[in-house]
């Protein structure tokens, strides 16, 4: 976890990949396939980070899975640091969560790991020009979650979207009832008539299904 010695590289790249065998192959394509200059890599974006100031990376190459902070959260502490950084995350992970966590996070550019090695390159040339990069299948697999789903203000009536606020609080049904000025009993339909309309059977999917959704909670009434 040294910067490698370049002479003038046209753009700056810093791998963060915790896996050895994977980030050899990165550093050994991108040496030897592109006009990348790879000024450093990392094991963890720990480590990432406590090279920035030295390398002064242009793009980073940003493994999503890592131990300690993820890649989103590196890439969003090293703009912290170096504003002008531009990053195109690789995973494994095509789940429509984390591909919508991915987008509304602002990095450049995803791909799937088992993509080709040349699509890597212009992936990275792409965003390294100032563009961004988005595989076919995040790009389909996001269209064809937001066909599905509906907004949950469509879905849940106002009464049960203010329920829905206070079960995402922790809040249990006794706690909602006197909050709402409601009786346990009609807080317990409420909230069995929200997670059927999610689709939830426990606090975890139901969370789930509100991020899917984008919700906003709404202004508690008082």
């Amino acid at each position: 976890m040294t910067p490698t010695e370049e002479t003038s590289p046209r753009v700056r790249l810093l791998i963060i990949e915790d896996q050895g065998m994977v980030r050899a192959f990165f550093e050994r394509l991108l040496t030897e396939g592109s006009d990348f200059g790879i000024s450093g890599s990392a094991r963890s974006g720990e480590q990432a980070l406590s090279l920035l100031e030295s390398v002064k990376p242009d793009v980073a190459l940003v493994d999503l899975q890592l131990p300690g902070m993820d890649g989103l959260e590196f890439v969003r502490l090293a703009r912290q640091v170096r504003p002008q950084l531009r990053a195109l995350i690789v995973s494994s992970r095509m789940d429509p969560l984390t591909l919508t966590r991915v987008r509304e996070s602002g990095v450049e550019g995803y791909l799937e790991k088992d993509g080709s090695p040349e699509e890597l390159i212009l992936a990275l040339e792409t965003v390294a020009r100032g563009g961004q990069y988005h595989s076919e299948r995040f790009r389909e697999t996001l269209a064809r979650e937001g066909a599905k789903a509906q907004s949950v203000g469509k879905i849940l009536s106002k009464r049960e979207q203010q329920v829905l606020g206070l079960v995402l609080e922790s809040k249990s049904n006794r706690e909602i009832a006197e909050t709402m000025g409601l009786s346990v009993r009609t807080v317990e339909f409420h909230r069995l008539n929200l997670m059927t309309k999610l689709e939830a059977t426990n606090l975890n999917e139901l969370i789930a299904s509100v991020k899917l959704r984008g919700w906003v909670m709404p202004t508690q009434e008082t």
